[in-house]
């Protein structure tokens, strides 16, 4: 007799994503964004701003404060439901994009060669909303 292993997911209501990328589908060097384009963290600011914020652990590490915006840091083996909007890193992304509403991609005007490429959307909730800005 086998024995089945059922994984319950949590229910997510409004789970939103935020990631921004380059001409050549870079996020990420060392941790850090590649480029500085005030238009995009203004944006991301008016995004984001009141609320839960879930992000990994490179990432946090990095993260400046952010005002006005609860920091939540994921934990590896669980999920967390009570966030708003996953800002990063890549594995974080990867992890929760099946729950997400809608995802945000900011695509910027820069050849920079980074180390961290855009993630893998291929388990991206097939109802999630895209939205795409150009900066």
């Amino acid at each position: 007799m086998g024995v089945f292993i059922s994984i319950i997911y949590p229910i997510f209501d409004n789970m939103k994503s935020i990631i921004a990328k380059n001409n050549l589908s870079y996020i990420g060097l060392n941790n850090k964004l590649l480029w500085k384009s005030k238009e995009d963290l203004k944006h991301f600011k008016n995004l984001t701003l009141d609320c839960k914020l879930l992000v990994g652990y490179n990432t946090f590490q990095e993260l400046p404060p952010l005002k006005d915006r609860t920091i939540i840091l994921d934990i590896r083996y669980e999920y967390i439901t009570d966030v708003d909007w996953c800002i990063g890193g890549k594995k974080t992304y990867e992890k929760y994009c099946h729950f997400f509403t809608e995802l945000h991609i900011s695509h910027i005007n820069d050849n920079q060669i980074g180390d961290i490429m855009f993630p893998d959307f291929r388990n991206l909730n097939p109802n999630c909303k895209i939205f795409n800005y150009y900066f």
